[in-house]
């Protein structure tokens, strides 16, 4: 029966479930897109206005969090921005844990309206900002966290040209443990590229940006996350 029930699983995702998420979000922005996730649900409800999904929570979540505050301390990194911070579930472990300047940066206004009354401090503050085509806030590290995974390949080619800038980046992304393709294009939505048995490889084309692995982990039977590091502070130093 599990044979056979995995067997109708794979033409109902392919053929009718990720058509219609495409269909759904294709002509839509991308502040409205995230906007009708939250609202939708779309990554689950843990009794909260906003749920970013699993991904924010449980093992995985701590384990991303542990080795992200290691490479802070390490690197004596005084201030992060946060590209996508999401609920925050992940991002308030970094903050309380480091004692960085913490700024959390969202596409969707209510979001962010919501974290600036509910968990803005001293060291946290959060801004709106569409991380494709706005200005950045300086930052010693930015961190963007299974993010470019919802993205068409333009929109991450506009986000790495938008971080071209920045002295470290940490991309996180989860990807298949047994790759079939790497980079396959999709529309901006809910879904990822391990569904294709893809996933976001910022190092291969189309956008072969050097990076440094730095850790990965798995998340299920299939998949991991893995989080890469885009170094550009000898570039800097040399340009001063």
């Amino acid at each position: 029966m599990a044979t056979l029930l995995n067997l109708l699983k794979y033409p109902y995702v392919h053929l009718w479930k990720l058509p219609s998420i495409h269909r759904t979000y294709r002509t839509m922005s991308v502040a409205d897109t995230f906007r009708r996730i939250y609202q939708t649900k779309s990554w689950g409800d843990n009794g909260n206005p906003f749920f970013s999904g699993v991904g924010s929570c449980g093992q995985a979540s701590e384990k991303y969090c542990a080795l992200a505050i290691e490479f802070i301390q390490t690197h004596r990194v005084e201030s992060v921005v946060d590209l996508g911070c999401g609920d925050f579930a992940v991002g308030r472990q970094i903050a309380q844990a480091t004692g960085a300047r913490y700024t959390g940066i969202d596409v969707v206004p209510e979001l962010i309206e919501h974290l600036q009354h509910t968990a803005s401090g001293p060291r946290v503050s959060f801004q709106c900002a569409n991380i494709i085509s706005d200005r950045l806030p300086s930052a010693d590290l930015y961190l963007v966290r299974q993010v470019l995974q919802h993205l068409s390949n333009e929109e991450i080619a506009q986000v790495l040209g938008n971080l071209s800038h920045c002295s470290r980046v940490l991309i996180s992304e989860d990807l298949p443990v047994r790759p079939t393709s790497y980079n396959r294009d999709k529309p901006h939505g809910p879904d990822t590229r391990p569904f294709y048995g893809s996933g976001v490889y910022i190092e291969k084309a189309p956008f072969s940006i050097q990076v440094k692995q730095c850790w990965e982990f798995p998340l299920s039977e299939t998949t991991i996350l893995r989080t890469s590091l885009v170094d550009q502070t000898h570039a800097a130093q040399q340009d001063d």
